[in-house]
């Protein structure tokens, strides 16, 4: 038979490996949406708009009373939530994140705009964006082609497009306006 202090130990080493493996299973829990944009087909990070994108973003649109804004690939919601605040009626965002998704919820709720935004946990490629007038697109440059066909297809005539960081594929696209933002530029275009 053992002796107490042999079970003892041999408790305590079994804590300690349930406590690793418990560290590991919530960093993989926590880190996993962050890291599987990696493994897709289309990379797409997370990267943060800066203030000055947002800025220049909403220095081009002028919202109506109908107007329904969509981001693709919201991150942590700061577009959308603008876009509330510079007056459009609805503005959703897409997201892959659901950590980010639940973070942008949580922001809009503070900032008292979330009667007029929703942040849904989506992927882009199988999301309709036909209802959408007004489209951003904060995309990666192996995207671009892809999104450029799936915004035409889906897209109905006289649809506002910013395309940040990266231009839409020209063959299918003409830029109205280049707006620069230093190594953030962007582009707007209309949907003919």
């Amino acid at each position: 038979m053992a002796e107490p202090s042999e079970r003892g130990g041999k408790r305590r080493k079994l804590w300690i490996a349930a406590g690793c493996v418990g560290c590991v299973a919530a960093s993989l829990a926590l880190a996993g949406p962050f890291i599987t944009p990696a493994l897709r087909k289309h990379v797409l990070p997370y990267v943060p708009a800066t203030e000055t994108t947002i800025d220049l973003i909403f220095k081009e649109l002028r919202p109506t009373a109908t107007s329904r804004l969509i981001d693709l690939g919201s991150g942590d919601g700061r577009v959308v939530i603008e876009a509330a605040k510079k007056g459009f009626p609805q503005a959703d965002g897409i997201e892959l994140n659901i950590w980010l998704v639940l973070y942008s919820r949580w922001k809009s709720l503070v900032s008292g705009t979330n009667s007029r935004t929703s942040f849904k946990r989506a992927d882009l490629w199988k999301y309709d964006l036909s209802p959408y007038d007004t489209v951003i697109v904060f995309g990666g440059e192996g995207m671009m082609d892809d999104i450029s066909k799936k915004l035409k297809e889906e897209l109905k005539s006289d649809t506002d497009i910013i395309s940040c960081r990266f231009p839409l594929d020209e063959r299918l696209w003409t830029a109205d306006k280049l707006i620069e933002d230093g190594p953030n530029p962007l582009w707007r275009y209309k949907q003919a």
